[in-house]
């Protein structure tokens, strides 16, 4: 296929809320460069529901940004390390990504995260509210309905993906638009439409309710009061479309050939995804003692299969090259 640049879209997202955990690291690539690697956990309050927002971050040292989230490691508290009363309350900014790889059954494991960029420590005076938006120019490519029980919950999935810099196209995944503003959405953006879309990142349990014990007479000692027993059910995981403007048109809409150019890059890259490594030569005898190669993971280190966007799935931009 002919190399074809393609415009870059825009692709913001920010988180505000509590930093609950962070796990970073200084590295060294296999040619000598140092960066830094991890991820930080935001609590972040909004919904009525407490989100849990994992942000992966990946910076070679040598970049002007290296020393923010140095002092993020060094210096932010986090609700883990120093409680929740002494724990940083952070601002985010960064831009959505797709993580993608062939887990150890063989199976493509796809999920879009935060990738940080830009951290700031809110001081207590500051009462922005918590949150976990992104605002993405997307091109649309369809709606499915969402089906549970046999029945329309009249929540449709949305089909769609963004161009970031050098020809990355990252598609969005698990991604829904509610029933509220379905209609209108579809009717203004068919198939094909390019334009900014804002969206609600939600990672949060849902708890049934509370399992009450049975009145009994006792015929043991002391209290009778007994633990409620609260019962975990299910978990929101997805992106969610919370409004947008019109579709782009002109120049700064995506045209035919551009999203036919985007699509093949996409076809390009997940059968180059799905070839296997190259077998090195055997020596000696037994298995041989070689390092994984890069963008594989051993057994055990797959997230969740839940398809949880936002869980603790490993990042696999943590052996470079370079």
């Amino acid at each position: 296929m002919e190399n074809k640049e393609l415009r870059q879209l825009q692709n913001n997202v920010q988180v505000i809320g509590t930093l609950k955990s962070k796990d970073l690291e200084i590295k060294t690539s296999k040619k000598g460069n140092k960066y830094m690697s991890g991820n930080l956990v935001v609590l972040s309050k909004f919904d009525n529901h407490v989100q849990e927002i994992k942000i992966s971050v990946f910076m070679m040292e040598s970049s002007k940004l290296f020393k923010g989230i140095e002092t993020v490691k060094n210096e932010y508290k986090t609700i883990e390390d120093n409680g929740a009363d002494a724990a940083d309350r952070i601002e985010v900014n960064g831009e959505l990504t797709l993580n993608e790889y062939y887990n150890a059954q063989g199976n493509l494991v796809q999920f879009n995260q935060v990738k940080g960029i830009f951290f700031n420590r809110l001081d207590e005076t500051n009462d922005r509210p918590d949150k976990a938006i992104a605002t993405i120019d997307t091109v649309v490519q369809g709606f499915e309905p969402v089906i549970k029980n046999d029945l329309p919950t009249g929540e449709y999935k949305v089909k769609g993906f963004t161009v970031g810099w050098g020809n990355e196209v990252i598609e969005l995944k698990n991604t829904i638009v509610g029933p509220e503003l379905a209609e209108s959405f579809m009717d203004l953006y068919p198939a094909g439409s390019t334009g900014q879309l804002n969206f609600k990142i939600n990672n949060y349990a849902v708890v049934d309710g509370v399992k009450e014990s049975e009145n009994q007479v006792s015929h043991g000692f002391g209290s009778t009061e007994k633990a409620e027993a609260r019962q975990v059910t299910n978990y929101v995981n997805n992106i969610e479309v919370i409004g947008g403007e019109i579709p782009y048109f002109g120049d700064k809409a995506y045209t035919e050939e551009e999203i036919e150019t985007a699509l093949q890059i996409r076809k390009l890259k997940l059968q180059e995804l799905s070839q296997p490594a190259e077998d090195t030569p055997p020596s000696g005898f037994g298995s041989n003692g070689n390092d994984l190669p890069p963008g594989s993971l051993p057994t055990g280190m797959e997230p969740p299969q839940d398809d949880n966007p936002f869980s603790d799935a490993p990042n696999t931009d943590d052996m470079p090259d370079f």
